[in-house]
């Protein structure tokens, strides 16, 4: 059975309180980074109904090991079960990552995961706008430009959609991912926006993982958005953008065409709202 070595790191996701088990404190410190908008007091709630582990063989720090040989572990148990080891892996994981569990019990039953972002529209009616497409297709190079135009953060890589009530997506609160290649596309995004932001090496580049209150405003932690609007991206020499119901598809090459595709953001508004499931 893993042994708690040092003190959680308590997060609370949906209504649902986890505890996080570090064999290196350099891990807690990256957990409480990530996940500090879901971060609570530990002694907020007597027990904690998921608890995860994470560990790597040698000095135990799993973020070092990361990307390398050293076998990592993860383990969870709920308050009445015991330990059960989640994955081992060496270079490569398969399964999702359990930060944020949203994969295991119970939030695994509440809601199902996409990859994409999403931020609330200006207005504060509580649509929603998620952005989708493969790596690399410039997702957060329009998160963080519409964040500039009066966009609220809601998520970055990870749409947390409802499992039970069609159309429904709640915050996330992790940080934003910044290329070192996108750089040239954020003119605003000065060092001091990058100060302090760990920066990871990626198949894509060094990239920074900037919290996304240094990039505009977040939207309200505490209530369910309606996902009102899709923009699916894909790279293209020619700017184009096809409507089909609330999926608006769009190919486009982020250094030439970021001036139409956030035109075709504003006229989502416009537009009014069109639910997408």
């Amino acid at each position: 059975m893993p042994d708690r070595t040092h003190p959680a790191v308590r997060a609370r996701f949906l209504g649902t309180t986890v505890d996080f088990h570090c064999a290196h404190p350099r891990d807690a410190d990256h957990l409480r980074y990530y996940l500090d908008d879901h971060l609570i007091p530990e002694q907020a709630y007597a027990e904690a109904e998921l608890s995860v582990r994470l560990e790597a063989d040698g000095d135990g720090c799993l973020t070092v090991a990361l990307g390398t040989a050293t076998p990592k572990r993860v383990w969870w148990r709920t308050p009445d079960g015991p330990w059960l080891l989640y994955e081992e892996w060496g270079v490569q994981a398969r399964l999702p990552s359990p930060v944020p569990p949203f994969g295991l019990p119970p939030l695994r039953d509440r809601v199902r995961l996409r990859h994409g972002a999403a931020l609330a529209a200006p207005d504060d009616g509580g649509r929603a706008l998620a952005v989708t497409g493969a790596s690399g297709t410039g997702k957060s190079v329009v998160v963080a430009h519409l964040l500039r135009l009066g966009w609220r953060f809601v998520s970055d890589d990870l749409l947390v959609l409802d499992r039970r009530t069609r159309g429904r997506l709640y915050y996330y609160g992790r940080p934003v991912g910044v290329r070192a290649r996108s750089l040239p596309l954020l003119p605003w995004l000065d060092a001091s926006l990058l100060a302090g932001a760990p920066c990871v090496p990626t198949r894509w580049g060094s990239t920074w993982m900037v919290r996304p209150q240094r990039l505009g405003r977040c939207a309200p932690s505490d209530r369910p958005y309606r996902l009102s609007w899709r923009l699916d991206l894909t790279r293209g020499d020619r700017f184009t953008a096809c409507a089909d119901g609330p999926v608006t598809r769009v190919a486009w090459d982020p250094h030439r065409h970021l001036a139409p595709l956030l035109e075709t953001c504003e006229q989502l508004t416009a537009g009014g709202s069109r639910h997408d499931g």
